[in-house]
């Protein structure tokens, strides 16, 4: 479990096919002790077990293996050698939860529609898929590339959120450009009360 705060920045830097399914080589300046092997981290926004840890001559690397299943339902599938990647390492007890729950279980993409400058802030608008309109309200919360954010503004085929300066800097939303795919996971707390509504 997660709380959608970004902790480093890691980049892919080796992929590794087999049988359709991809191991990614992924640099950070988490420390590598922090990195138990089978322990949890998510990437991105979706929720991976790392395999194997390792040091190069000036940086620590993880080892993740996605699955067909898990390609197919995220961006993953477009990572590449270079790809920046959002990580938060998982919750322990006692942690402050300072966005919402995050389980890393990814529902799917949405596209980025435009990126707008409002004063230090970045405004993003993304595509709304028919399968998340019940759930997607303003001021709810919703996980995008593992970051916590508040919806601002919603559309019947839209919707917005604002990106401020000091998440443009700590994650790799100042890489992200028009027409990219990024990870969503719906807030578990708007699933599961349209759930018992219906």
């Amino acid at each position: 479990m997660f709380t959608g705060i970004i902790t480093d920045i890691g980049e892919v830097f080796k992929i590794e096919t087999k049988k359709g399914d991809k191991k990614f080589f992924i640099s950070t300046n988490l420390k590598v002790k922090s990195l138990k092997i089978g322990s949890s981290i998510c990437c991105s926004g979706v929720c991976l077990t790392i395999i194997q840890r390792g040091r190069k001559k000036n940086f620590f690397f993880f080892v993740i293996a996605a699955s067909k299943e898990t390609l197919s339902t995220s961006s993953l599938k477009n990572w590449k050698v270079g790809t920046f990647v959002n990580l938060e390492s998982s919750l322990k007890v006692g942690d402050a939860i300072s966005g919402h729950l995050v389980f890393g279980h990814v529902d799917g993409t949405v596209k980025v529609l435009s990126i707008k400058k409002e004063n230090g802030s970045l405004q993003f608008n993304f595509d709304l898929p028919l399968a998340f309109t019940k759930y997607i309200v303003p001021k709810g919360s919703i996980s995008i590339e593992g970051v916590s954010l508040t919806i601002n503004v919603v559309n019947k085929n839209n919707f917005y959120v604002n990106i401020i300066e000091h998440t443009k800097k700590t994650t790799i939303f100042n890489k992200i450009k028009v027409g990219n795919f990024l990870n969503v996971e719906i807030d578990m707390l708007a699933r599961y009360v349209h759930n018992k509504l219906k």
